[in-house]
């Protein structure tokens, strides 16, 4: 329960708003000047925009034809920012990203669909790596050119008569509004607020009148300016902007079947994962967020799954979470792109989903993405060992071994070459190192492979003298129990995944003691994956907000390419050590 109350309250104070840009911009060029893109929420006026980048309101309103009719939620605006630097195009946009902890040239280059090089050019000065707080240029559409020459041409003549006369509106409170979240959509700074309304604190309450005082624009002439017509902002985009609205609209499709006599394990786990969404939704209502959420009864019948999204009120939501079943997903995530909706994907998805559809949400990592975590992890971990790459001999995991291999070259390369053995299953024994450490790389989903391959290892094991073996599998290895636990602690038996609900973690059980006094129950991986994903992606999709932890996940979503959705990039490496299956890293790709 104080997990809960402290990202409560860190939450609270990440939301205290004032009128400075946020540090992540979207910048643009045209016709030798540089600009910041702004993308207007209800409430924004040109007076706003003028008092939160600092910019004269001439030079909005001449980069801007069309704003002297007032600014228009969800169309993009262009701030002036000066004069474009010599080596940039017009019409090149680049976003200026703030680095954080795990921040990588290719993380970037995933997140942003960006090439690794042309980061690197953007960026000389960050050669020597990256340090949490600085800023990394990364293009998002037209080519940087090298060599261009500033543009010459003159601006267009711009004459523009515009006077602010003060007026105040009279509004009232609606139910779960705060000050910041009022003060943010009329662009007006809190404490101007508090002081304008004579509140000695920042509290109010539903029915409150406020008063909020505005600046009312009156321009008597715009110039016409060659400029692209002002483009609707798509609700989604690389960005990741998100209309802001006073209340949203959410459904949670679960499996329940209640009309037929379907599996009940399968229902068993729907309502585990709703039980975690019920919990996620009254932390979220201690916070002030406001939203319509439907549980949906979605059937796994395909023809009854299109009745269910023929329904009216299926176009007015803001966000879905689900299905739970990955025959579902790919008919959910066409009607969501051709409705503009978002959705999440709470479990494992075919990454073909995602592609060429911004809509859609991958919150477990790919089986690729965690081979290609587990190439990383090995060169940090085990550069100086033997690493060997064992095919199994099975044809449907050719792509996991071709996942890990390709992405381990990649990064051999900047890591000093470090050399990968490929072998098959059966030469086992020749490759065991003499007195020395050997690491098996062995990505097969097939149970019988990896028995097979185990016992293989364990026959010739003596032959490694005082040197360790370590074998690393996959995540289908957790329910290989024909593997003993004594293997799994000799080899130290490793592998990637997507989550982990770990019992001895503090987030674990206070989210268990928190769980158990609501539902008389105790907490299982189900359940929490329902509370972190309502609640990590109904924070940072609709409220903006960051969420630093997790209780069995650890998010970190990147788009897959350009145009395409977002997965979580993200795992957990697990190693078994004295019986146990620990937690010894969080890696993302």
């Amino acid at each position: 329960m104080k997990y809960l109350l402290f990202v409560i309250s860190f939450l609270s104070v990440l939301s205290s708003w004032s009128q400075t840009p946020v540090d992540d911009q979207i910048i643009e060029y045209q016709k030798g000047k540089k600009y910041i893109v702004h993308v207007a929420q209800a409430g924004n006026t040109l007076w706003g925009l003028h008092t939160t980048y600092n910019v004269p309101v001439d030079d909005i309103v001449a980069a801007n034809p069309g704003i002297n009719k007032g600014v228009v939620e969800g169309n993009k605006y262009l701030i002036p920012n000066g004069v474009a630097e010599a080596k940039y195009a017009d019409g090149t946009q680049m976003a200026l990203h703030t680095i954080v902890k795990g921040d990588t040239p290719y993380s970037l280059s995933k997140k942003y669909g960006a090439t690794v090089d042309d980061i690197n050019k953007l960026n000389p000065d960050l050669a020597g790596g990256f340090k949490i707080g600085q800023q990394v240029k990364i293009p998002l559409k037209a080519a940087v050119v090298e060599g261009v020459k500033p543009v010459t041409t003159p601006p267009t003549p711009v004459k523009t008569t515009v006077s602010f006369s003060d007026t105040v509106i009279t509004y009232v409170v609606k139910p779960s509004e705060t000050l910041y979240t009022i003060a943010k959509r009329y662009m007006v700074p809190v404490n101007e607020l508090q002081a304008f309304n004579q509140l000695k604190t920042t509290k109010i309450k539903e029915g409150d009148t406020l008063k909020i005082p505005l600046k009312k624009e009156q321009i008597k002439e715009v110039p016409i300016r060659e400029v692209k017509p002002l483009e609707e902002v798509k609700r989604v985009d690389e960005s990741l902007l998100f209309k802001q609205k006073e209340k949203y609209e959410i459904a949670v499709l679960l499996p329940f079947d209640l009309d037929s006599k379907g599996s009940t394990q399968l229902k068993t786990l729907a309502t585990d994962f709703y039980m975690g969404v019920e919990l996620a939704i009254d932390s979220l209502k201690a916070l002030g967020f406001d939203a319509n959420v439907r549980i949906i009864d979605f059937p796994s019948d395909s023809a009854k799954m299109v009745a269910a999204l023929k329904k009216p009120e299926m176009k007015n939501l803001d966000l879905i979470i689900g299905p739970l079943l990955p025959q579902s997903t790919e008919m959910v995530a066409n009607w969501c792109k051709t409705n503009q909706v978002r959705m999440v994907c709470p479990a494992s998805v075919n990454s073909a989903v995602l592609k060429g559809n911004q809509y859609v949400y991958a919150a477990v990592s790919s089986e690729m993405t965690q081979q290609a975590v587990m190439a990383k992890y090995v060169i940090e971990n085990y550069k100086n060992d033997q690493i060997v790459l064992v095919n199994a001999g099975i044809t449907k995991d050719k792509d996991l071994y071709d996942a890990f291999r390709n992405r381990f070259m990649e990064l051999s390369k900047t890591n000093g070459n470090v050399k990968l053995i490929e072998i098959k299953a059966a030469d086992v024994a020749t490759y065991i190192r003499k007195n020395g450490n050997t690491v098996f790389i062995v990505p097969t989903r097939d149970k019988v492979a990896a028995n097979k391959f185990v016992l293989a290892v364990h026959k010739s094991s003596a032959k490694a003298g005082d040197g360790a073996i370590t074998i690393i599998g996959t995540k289908d290895w957790a329910g290989f129990d024909d593997i003993s636990g004594y293997y799994k602690t000799k080899y130290a038996i490793t592998w990637a995944a997507s989550s982990d609900l770990n019992y001895t973690l503090e987030q674990a059980k206070q989210m268990g003691r928190l769980y158990r006094n609501k539902y008389k129950a105790d907490l299982n991986k189900y359940a929490a994956q329902g509370f972190d994903v309502f609640y990590y992606f109904v924070q940072t999709l609709l409220n903006n907000q960051e969420v630093k932890e997790q209780v069995v996940n650890a998010f970190n979503m990147s788009t897959v390419a350009a145009g395409s959705g977002f997965e979580n990039n993200q795992c957990f490496i697990l190693k078994h050590v004295d019986y146990e299956l620990i937690r010894v890293g969080i890696y993302h790709e």
